[in-house]
């Protein structure tokens, strides 16, 4: 498993984001706080190396996010609208209480292509074969 890592370029704080590769899965460990200045950057760098892998799975690590506001949630809700729209999933690991309040108030369980922590990973290999164009 090959880690790649990319700062998040032009901004003074500790927002990061290092990618791997497991199968069909791409992992993205983000650390550091996300607010608006690190949300734009982290989901340039996101979108970047899910549009160059273009996995079916997108596994967010967020254990090394201490600090997550409303652009933090959006970064969370872009990048699920990115990958349902690729017939594929976004899986939430790691997560903190305070992030995991802030997600709870938002009701993201209930939003289909989301997987939190606890839940099982849908068969995204089958309905990527599945889908009309064949292609993702």
């Amino acid at each position: 498993m090959q880690e790649t890592q990319r700062g998040v370029p032009g901004f003074p704080s500790v927002a990061q984001v290092a990618f791997s590769c497991e199968g069909s899965t791409l992992c993205a460990r983000v650390t550091g706080e996300i607010d608006h200045h690190a949300a734009r950057r982290l989901r340039e760098a996101i979108d970047q190396e899910v549009f160059r892998t273009l996995p079916a799975t997108l596994a967010l690590d967020l254990s090394g996010v201490g600090f997550m506001d409303s652009a933090g949630l959006g970064l969370i809700l872009g990048r699920l609208n990115l990958m349902t729209n690729r017939r594929g999933v976004l899986k939430l690991s790691g997560l903190r209480p305070a992030v995991a309040r802030i997600l709870l108030l938002a009701g993201v369980e209930r939003l289909p292509g989301l997987i939190l922590p606890g839940q099982p990973a849908p068969d995204t290999e089958n309905a990527r074969a599945e889908s009309p164009a064949g292609t993702i």
